[in-house]
């Protein structure tokens, strides 16, 4: 019997050993899926798109990792730099989750700013094509002036609408093609204003 024993032991043993190398990370794999998908929302992919693609990758890479160990005889097996993977990956999703909320109040602020500027900039322009020169060399230029106006009203009305839409990126570009069209009327009728005035 004891021959039986000794004989059974390094079995036994060789058993347990592989049971203990051969255990992919089964826990560890199926949390951080589950933490890359909380984030695989639009404003994540919005407001931090190049973290959320590296925290994409990092999983990646991990999966890879497991497959390859997965593949190896269970007594070459390691799945350190599988779980040190999954582990930067959890990293990778947290800190996209942060950029994503910091980008996202950043980009209201800014879209909030360049909205509040746009009236009073709008009306400025209005007022001053009143008083741009009016002649049969300037018809063309007022009448492209005129439409630029209205095409930056349109804009202004667009970026309240995505304000309202929570499209903060959306609402800051339309803000900015309305102030942009709005500075250069302002600029071009005082230019010729300017030049009138030097020739009388």
């Amino acid at each position: 019997m004891k021959k039986i024993i000794g004989a059974l032991l390094p079995v036994i043993g060789l058993i347990m050993l592989l049971s203990g190398c051969s255990s992919a990370p089964k826990e560890e794999i199926n949390a951080t899926t589950d933490a890359l998908k909380s984030i695989e929302i639009p404003d994540v992919n919005t407001y931090a798109s190049d973290s959320l693609k590296a925290a994409q990758d990092e999983m990646n890479k991990a999966l890879t990792e497991v497959k390859l160990q997965d593949e190896k005889f269970a007594l070459t097996r390691d799945y350190k730099e599988s779980v040190a993977l999954l582990k930067s990956t959890k990293d990778l999703v947290e800190k996209a989750q942060s950029e994503a909320q910091a980008n996202k109040a950043k980009a209201k602020a800014d879209a909030e700013t360049a909205i509040a500027e746009l009236p009073s900039m709008l009306q400025e322009a209005s007022a001053l094509l009143t008083k741009a020169p009016k002649g049969k060399d300037t018809k063309a230029d007022l009448e492209a002036m005129q439409n630029d106006l209205k095409l930056a009203e349109e804009s202004a009305a667009e970026a309240n609408n995505a304000m309202t839409a929570e499209k903060y990126l959306d609402a800051l570009a339309k803000a900015s093609t309305a102030k942009e069209k709005t500075l250069s009327i302002i600029e071009q009728v005082n230019t010729a204003r300017q030049k009138l005035g030097r020739r009388s």
